[in-house]
C-alpha cells in the first residue's frame, strides 16, 4: 500500500456544501490554488497514528490502524469529510478530482523536528506568541 499526505482543504469544501447559503456564497467568492508549483510544491499536513508500548489491547489497536488505512475507510473519509485519500488507489471525491493534480512538497518531516529548537529561538527573539 502506498500512502500520501494532503493539505487542509476540507474546510473550504465543507463551506461549498454547507446548508447555510451564506457559507456557500463565501466559498463561491474564493478559489483554490496550490502554491509553489514551480518550486518546492505545496505544503502537505502530516497525520500519524501508532500503538503505545504496553497497550492492553495491542492486537485490536493494530487491527484498527490497518482498517483506517484500508480502501473502505479511505472511501469513507474521501466522501464523508472531503479528505484526499492517503491510499493511492482510492478515488478522490469529485470536488477534489475537479481541482486536478498538484506538486506536493516532498520535505522529509523529520527536518521540521531537527529545526524546531532554532525555530523556537527565533520566535522568542522576535517576540512571537
Amino acid at each position: 500500500m502506498r500512502l500520501r499526505r494532503w493539505p487542509s482543504h476540507y474546510y473550504y469544501v465543507r463551506l461549498l456544501h454547507s446548508d447555510d447559503e451564506a457559507d456557500r456564497e463565501v466559498a463561491r467568492r474564493v478559489g483554490v490554488i496550490f502554491p509553489n508549483q514551480d518550486g518546492r510544491g505545496t505544503h502537505i499536513n502530516v497525520g500519524g497514528a501508532g500503538v503505545v508500548e504496553g497497550a492492553p489491547n495491542r492486537e485490536n489497536a493494530v487491527r484498527f490502524l490497518e482498517f483506517l488505512a484500508s480502501d473502505t475507510a479511505q472511501e469513507i473519509f474521501a466522501n464523508g469529510n472531503y479528505e484526499f485519500p492517503v491510499v493511492a488507489d482510492v478515488k478522490k471525491n469529485p470536488v477534489l478530482e475537479s481541482w486536478g493534480n498538484f506538486k506536493m512538497d516532498s520535505l522529509n518531516i523529520s527536518k521540521l523536528g531537527e529545526n524546531n529548537p532554532e525555530a523556537i529561538r527565533i520566535f522568542d527573539r522576535v517576540g512571537w506568541r
